[in-house]
């Protein structure tokens, strides 16, 4: 008797540190439930038992169907307002039934997807966090950009919001942000999750009554193949309970807090919240108005761009004058080698010009002093 004493006792030491270790490993792996209805592929298949354990002896031993057929059927709890009636653990929930019961208590995620203009973008980011606080909320992720002057072209500011705020605050909290800025685009969804949520609790009773059962099963179990085989089974059925409370707990801070995201842009002029018709003489003075203003703009922004651009201007200016510079410099060099060599060439050809022009006249007055030198003699021969 201390033996088995000894062994009831280890063995429930041992459930509790599996149960510890499963509730560890559900809460890590909890199920996502975006994706659609949660599913749950860690069911117990109680007919699939180890080789070594005799469950015909196990449920006689213990008068299984004698002493825990009365617990085939167990009672729901309250889910709000909403009762729900005995319902057999082997017979699945009427859908229509389960719609009509909780047809006043229903489960519905939220979701506001808002776009805001705004001339002043941090009064409206502060003003969007005062209404934030004022019912209870929380910014759950946030994204803010302050602008920028990237080569001297101003960038408007902008903010990615994520805000959780409690669900029965969610119209009164939109209608009062409406009211910090310019409302462009709002996109409003809900997600009815019901039905998954109460097919959630009623796999965890289903499990609970389970664990119920093997846990008497095991205060009386005598060998340690039926006290491994229990505790085997009790340690997977904590595993699923653990899952299913982890869901309810994801559905129920999706349901109890809506999601609201917002894109926050800053403008310089607010987009009209309503078109008024013009008649064509209108729209011709208000479209000429708009183009003179633009051109005004536009000269404007052109010249003060100028004037803060002019030192880099300068600078390109002389850093193209350099280049220029050196080139125009060797082509200055250039042209007067050219033109002194074709003047020295032409002085060289004149001075040989001159040479030979000289020598031809010395050679004539040659040829005159010889002729006259023949007159004189042929003169003097005559005589």
């Amino acid at each position: 008797m201390k033996n088995k004493k000894l062994i009831k006792k280890l063995t429930l030491a041992s459930l509790i540190i599996s149960s510890t270790l499963s509730l560890c490993a559900c809460k890590s792996n909890s199920p996502s439930l975006y994706a659609g209805d949660a599913s749950y592929k860690t069911e117990v298949n109680y007919s699939e038992t180890p080789m070594y354990v005799n469950t015909a002896a196990v449920e006689e031993s213990y008068d299984y169907y004698a002493d825990y057929a009365d617990e085939s059927e167990y009672y729901y709890d309250e889910l709000g307002d909403a009762g729900f009636g005995t319902t057999n653990l082997s017979t699945p929930i009427d859908e229509n039934q389960a719609k009509a019961s909780v047809a006043h208590n229903r489960k519905l995620i939220k979701n506001v997807d808002m776009t805001i203009e705004t001339v002043s973008f941090d009064e409206t980011i502060a003003a969007l966090q005062a209404k934030i606080n004022s019912v209870g909320g929380y910014i759950e992720n946030e994204y803010t950009y302050n602008g920028s002057i990237y080569n001297n072209i101003k960038q408007n500011k902008y903010a990615n919001i994520t805000v959780r705020v409690p669900d029965t605050s969610l119209d009164s909290f939109v209608n009062d942000v409406s009211g910090i800025g310019n409302v462009t685009q709002k996109t409003t969804s809900t997600r009815d999750v019901t039905l998954s949520y109460v097919d959630t609790e009623s796999k965890k009773e289903m499990y609970l009554a389970e664990q119920e059962r093997f846990m008497a099963l095991l205060e009386k179990a005598e060998t340690i193949e039926e006290i491994t085989y229990l505790t085997k089974e009790l340690t997977q059925i904590r595993y699923n309970i653990e899952s299913m409370e982890s869901s309810l707990r994801v559905y129920d801070d999706l349901v109890d807090y809506a999601t609201i995201n917002f894109n926050i842009n800053e403008v310089q002029v607010l987009t009209p919240a309503v078109i008024v018709e013009k008649t064509p003489g209108e729209e011709l003075k208000e479209g000429f108005k708009t183009s003179v203003s633009n051109v005004l703009v536009g000269t404007r922004d052109f010249f003060i761009r100028l004037i803060i651009n002019l030192p880099y201007i300068i600078r390109t200016l002389i850093c193209m004058a350099i280049p220029v510079l050196i080139v125009f410099v060797i082509v200055k060099i250039t042209i007067a080698s050219v033109r002194k060599k074709k003047k020295n060439k032409e002085n060289s050809a004149k001075k040989e010009n001159e040479t030979q022009n000289k020598k031809i006249e010395s050679d004539k007055e040659s040829d005159k002093a010889k002729e006259s030198d023949k007159a004189k003699e042929s003169d003097n021969s005559n005589k």
